[in-house]
């Protein structure tokens, strides 16, 4: 497989949760029928089989896959690399029309995306799931339909805890959707309850963008899945005292 690309933005598999990382390596190595998706290299590589799962012993491995898949194969040939994350995930932010300012850092630029995706997602909830959603989210009962949910975005966009539970809610529905199994979120059982509140909306809402021919193609359904489970990754480390309370 070719060689990690140095990356500021992809440091974080350093440090992240080791359950965090296997979902990641599972969109990498997964095809949509559970099958080993054929272009992967990450399962045939000896270090990799060496780390029995201790996916942190190889996080660079996993962030090289990722990058690769992120940049044009026949250029990945002669380069040896793939290209860095912030790429990718602007890549995948233009695909869905996320307006955002790409000139910002990572952290802005997947808040953005989170907040679109969650914003899909609204449109496929009813109301007694607006309804239990924002008062998981803590909102003001008075706001209803539109301004709850720009209140939400707004919050998302601002960062801080809602912003990890938003990352937290999508990532799991991805999961969910994606690899049939949600986030291992047991250290936290009261969060780990409200976000399997809304798997179904913003499991319905992915479905429906990853079958969307002109921007489903086969990076894209590794590299939309990959981009929501990292972004969690890092709200989950900006959040660790939060994680247990």
């Amino acid at each position: 497989m070719g060689k990690f690309r140095e990356d500021k933005d992809l440091e974080l598999l350093r440090y992240a949760d080791n359950e965090m990382l296997a979902v990641l390596v599972g969109y990498l190595t997964t095809d949509k029928d559970g099958s080993t998706r054929y272009t992967e290299s990450l399962t045939g590589d000896k270090d990799f089989q060496a780390a029995e799962g201790d996916y942190q012993r190889v996080w660079q491995l996993i962030g090289a896959e990722l990058q690769h898949f992120g940049g044009d194969t026949f250029v990945n040939l002669f380069r040896g690399k793939g290209v860095e994350y912030k790429e990718i995930l602007t890549d995948v932010c233009k695909k869905l029309s996320v307006k955002t300012d790409f000139s910002a850092d990572v952290i802005a630029i997947e808040q953005a995306l989170l907040a679109k995706l969650f914003a899909d997602s609204w449109e496929k909830m009813s109301e007694q799931e607006r309804t239990a959603i924002r008062k998981e989210l803590k909102i003001d009962g008075n706001l209803a339909g539109g301004a709850a949910l720009s209140a939400i975005i707004a919050a998302i966009r601002l960062g801080g805890f809602m912003s990890y539970q938003v990352a937290l809610i999508v990532a799991n529905a991805v999961a969910k959707a994606i690899l049939g199994r949600g986030l291992a979120l047991a250290a936290n059982a009261g969060l780990a309850r409200a976000i399997g509140l809304f798997a179904g909306p913003v499991g319905i809402a992915i479905t429906a963008l990853l079958t969307v021919p002109a921007i489903s193609g086969p990076a894209f359904r590794v590299t939309l899945p990959a981009v929501v489970q990292i972004a969690a990754m890092r709200q989950q480390l900006l959040n660790q005292e939060r994680n247990f309370f």
